[in-house]
């Protein structure tokens, strides 16, 4: 395995644990723990691995249109919200009215981050809701405190904000948001569109990089997969998206898979092998790496292009040679699409909140 390979790899919490902390005080920490007590290095990987980077948010300039220019200056001037999830509270806005489109974030992350596709969204006639997940950005924190969080709690807020608001036109969602997504997707939730952006198709090769990393042994990477597998209430392998979306027969909505071929957070081939699976199209991009490729004009015009379509065909394969269609990306067709999922039109209350975002942690 090249270094370069093993650095494309590698997830987002390996390279901020890396930064952060003494690497050889923690790998030492794990060789001790390895020989004394396993159980206490399999608790540490998991507090380590729970634990999502500091990032600033920011909020992306892009056109609405053809030589047009609309800057999102008011990231919180929509209509705010709060949603019970698994005895905690997550916090959020909405925009505009017709059919609803949902925003999840990445690990780290924030609803800032996807504020580009809102006034786009808005103007085409779309309600858009988006959230702090969990124990990220103004929300309150998850099952495992301040600064903590897990996959599975992404996929639970998600279907919360959806239970609350209403099946879902769309979701958009990006990095560990688009995995959580595909997830709650795989699991039942009802979207007639989906577009993944940068997701991970399966967490176990980053839980081996993560553990190459720092040093962790075999008996407390054992208990550090029980212990994450006990938090989920359910094995590694149902992460695992493009295998359960293989097995699935029917019923899963048309995808736009977008994935930068830059990326050094999530491996490139990881949307490629979930596009693969499910049906839909691939629109690759260059040089846009894992965060700026949500503010690029040309995917966020793509995605609000797909998000409008009301067919379910599949765009041509380019002929061999031939340049991409438009912007910085290629388009690629994986299969048909399918039926959207039953009970997507049934309506559910919504809650919101007169007051503006609570105080942040």
């Amino acid at each position: 395995m090249t270094t370069a390979y093993v650095r494309r790899k590698k997830s987002t919490i390996v390279r901020v644990i890396i930064r952060a902390l003494s690497v050889r005080g923690l790998r030492v920490a794990f060789r001790v723990l390895e020989h004394l007590a396993p159980a206490a290095g399999g608790r540490l990987a998991l507090r380590l691995w729970c634990t999502p980077p500091r990032r600033r948010g920011t909020v992306p300039t892009v056109r609405v249109g053809p030589g047009g220019a609309g800057t999102f200056t008011g990231p919180y001037d929509g209509a705010p919200f709060t949603v019970a999830v698994n005895g905690s509270t997550v916090t959020g806005r909405a925009w505009g009215s017709g059919p609803l489109v949902y925003l999840a974030h990445g690990w780290g992350g924030s609803a800032t981050q996807l504020h580009g596709f809102v006034p786009p969204l808005v103007a085409a006639g779309y309600r858009v809701v988006a959230w702090d997940a969990l124990s990220h950005g103004r929300s309150a924190s998850g099952a495992l405190g301040p600064h903590r969080a897990t996959l599975v709690e992404f996929a639970d807020a998600l279907t919360a904000v959806v239970r609350a608001h209403g099946p879902g036109h769309a979701v958009i969602a990006h990095s560990l948001g688009a995995s959580a997504t595909g997830l709650a997707v795989l699991d039942g939730l009802p979207v007639r569109r989906l577009v993944l952006i940068a997701p991970l198709a399966d967490p176990l090769p980053y839980l081996g990089t993560f553990r190459r990393a720092l040093g962790i042994g075999p008996a407390a990477a054992d208990r550090f997969i029980a212990e994450l597998e006990s938090l989920a209430g359910r094995p590694m392998a149902d992460f695992h998206l493009p295998e359960r979306a293989r097995r699935r027969v029917g019923g899963l909505p048309p995808l736009l898979m977008v994935q930068d071929r830059d990326d050094r957070e999530v491996a490139p081939t990881d949307g490629a092998a979930l596009a693969a699976a499910w049906p839909g199209r691939l629109h690759r991009t260059s040089g846009l790496g894992h965060g700026r490729i949500l503010a690029d004009p040309d995917v966020v015009l793509r995605v609000v292009d797909f998000v409008r379509e009301t067919g379910t065909a599949t765009e041509p394969r380019p002929a061999p040679g031939a340049a991409p269609a438009s912007g910085t990306g290629e388009v690629a067709p994986v299969s048909p699409a399918g039926p959207p999922p039953p009970g997507w039109e049934a309506p559910l209350p919504v809650r919101q909140e007169a007051a503006g975002w609570p105080s942040s942690r």
